[in-house]
């Protein structure tokens, strides 16, 4: 168990308390409940288990990125800007959605997916602008997807993928330096 938690603190920061954890753990669970019963459309075995484990990491990561303990993480010395970006490559998740919501959707994946990498490298190589321009590049997903037309299986899709990777990993908008260089 030593060696899991270990990987935890890695994962969220190591400053996250068993209550931190507990809310991380428990707000990831009830995306993944409400998920499927916010899709709007009878979803087969695997779309239904992409949607809910893209739920699970979607809305426990929105969470956990926000938090001092995650930001201080991120941001301490020795991570790069490279280290970001390929955070951000990871999340495939608009793709995924295009396939859930029935494979018409390729532009829309791609014009999310694109925004997320040209943004994340933006906020990351204007360090004095980071948290303004954070907040206003989450703002600015959100319309992306208001004007493409959202998720049909998650229309929560956006809101919560840009305030996980812009405004929280990306970003750490919402804490200012002194608070993230702290000790």
């Amino acid at each position: 168990m030593n060696g899991l938690r270990r990987a935890w603190l890695e994962f969220v920061g190591e400053e996250t308390t068993p209550a931190g954890t507990a809310t991380i753990l428990g707000i990831a669970a009830l995306g993944g409940y409400l998920a499927p019963r916010f899709a709007g459309a009878r979803l087969g075995g695997a779309k239904r288990a992409l949607l809910v484990v893209a739920a699970v990491d979607l809305c426990g990561g929105a969470w956990a990125n926000n938090t001092v303990a995650c930001a201080r993480w991120y941001e301490r010395p020795g991570q790069t800007d490279a280290d970001h970006l390929r955070f951000a490559a990871v999340h495939v998740h608009p793709l995924v959605l295009a396939w859930i919501d029935g494979g018409r959707r390729w532009r829309w994946a791609l014009a999310h997916y694109g925004y997320l990498l040209a943004t994340t490298w933006l906020l990351r190589r204007a360090p004095a602008w980071r948290r303004p321009l954070g907040a206003v590049s989450t703002a600015g997903g959100m319309v992306l997807d208001a004007r493409l037309g959202p998720s049909r299986t998650a229309p929560w899709f956006a809101p919560v993928f840009y305030t996980k990777l812009l405004l929280g990993h990306a970003s750490a908008a919402l804490w200012p330096e002194r608070t993230l260089s702290a000790p």
